[in-house]
């Protein structure tokens, strides 16, 4: 088996940018996001163990669902300039592990990655992990063939999803998960729904008939019995009526798109193959996150002592120790006053 870890770098990054401090450096350039964006980078080479890793970013022109629907994502608040500056930095860090990165104007990150996993998962040898800050990415979820790698709090507890674990948060299968946007909405992206159909009414109405279409075919075949099977109100029942266009409409807002058109081939080397070890602790340097390159030889089990510092001076301003300490505090609260060691080792 090949393990392919697909990565949703908007979504790590936004997490990243919100769970941890403004970190700068002594320049003043913003590092907070590219921090937990490197760091996951090692959990996620450490906990997955990754033969294959691939990023797909989104590109700041609209996509297909803004010309589709004007106010698709109008609820959320313009991006911030540091946020927008450490966007464009994290090609760096991809460039220096030698990962590569896909993307296509119209599209979101979601299109790239719903298309590679469509893609990977045919060949039997692949097993495909997405990893992402965004629940939406769980309607890609295929059995265990495709698995999505999220987080539970913050951007260290995370959890692994398979179908099983799917349904029991959900309480539906995951190519579901669009048909109940489709009703329920999500107010995240300001994707519409129906009005008054919440996420109890929309997963009743899922578990009930599974999809949008059959939902409609039962309710125009007999409504008698879906009133009976559902146990909705005539209010509801005249709501699903006047909106079904708005739940068709909102469903195919929230389909993540399978079949983008771009150009990729799979890579025959591991990326561990690829690694230079030199080029990560340049750009670890740049932004002076000096004890991550340790935990990177860490999480890929190389020259252990040397990884945990304990043959080598590490030279670390106190300003600069007292950021690496406040991050390890958030990221694991259990560490209230952590030592330099404590930083070097710290993978939990």
């Amino acid at each position: 088996m090949k393990k392919i870890v697909l990565l949703d770098v908007h979504g790590i990054v936004h997490r990243a940018y919100h769970a941890l401090p403004d970190f700068q450096t002594k320049d003043g350039r913003p590092t907070g996001a590219l921090y937990g964006l490197s760091t996951m980078l090692i959990s996620i080479i450490q906990d997955l163990k990754p033969d294959i890793l691939i990023g797909a970013y989104d590109l700041p022109k609209p996509t297909f669902r803004h010309n589709a629907y004007e106010d698709y994502k109008g609820t959320r608040k313009k991006t911030d300039e540091n946020l927008i500056e450490q966007l464009k930095a994290s090609y760096e860090i991809f460039e220096a592990f030698d990962i590569p990165v896909y993307s296509k104007e119209g599209y979101e990150a979601d299109d790239v990655l719903g298309t590679l996993a469509e893609k990977l998962k045919k060949d039997e040898k692949n097993k495909i992990v997405i990893a992402s800050g965004d629940m939406d990415i769980l309607q890609l979820v295929d059995d265990k063939k495709v698995q999505v790698y999220t987080f539970k709090k913050g951007v260290k507890e995370t959890i692994l999803y398979d179908e099983k674990a799917v349904i029991e948060k959900m309480g539906f299968a995951p190519e579901f998960i669009p048909d109940y946007k489709g009703l329920a909405g999500d107010s995240s992206d300001n994707i519409p729904g129906i009005p008054g159909v919440g996420q109890k009414t929309a997963t009743i109405l899922i578990q009930a008939y599974q999809s949008v279409e059959n939902i409609y075919k039962n309710l125009k075949d007999d409504e008698k019995v879906f009133k009976e099977k559902t146990g909705l109100t005539p209010r509801i029942i005249n709501l699903l009526k006047e909106y079904k266009e708005e739940a068709y409409f909102s469903k195919e807002l929230a389909k993540i798109r399978t079949d983008v058109e771009f150009e990729f081939e799979l890579q025959k080397d591991s990326f561990k193959e690829k690694l230079d070890l030199k080029k990560t602790d340049e750009v670890f340097k740049k932004y002076e996150f000096r004890v991550l390159n340790d935990r990177l030889k860490k999480a890929l089990g190389l020259n252990e002592k040397e990884s945990l510092g304990e043959n080598k001076k590490i030279e670390i301003d106190e300003r600069e120790l007292k950021e690496l300490k406040l991050a390890v505090t958030i990221l694991n609260p259990n560490l209230t006053n952590p030592k330099l060691e404590d930083i070097l080792k710290f993978d939990n």
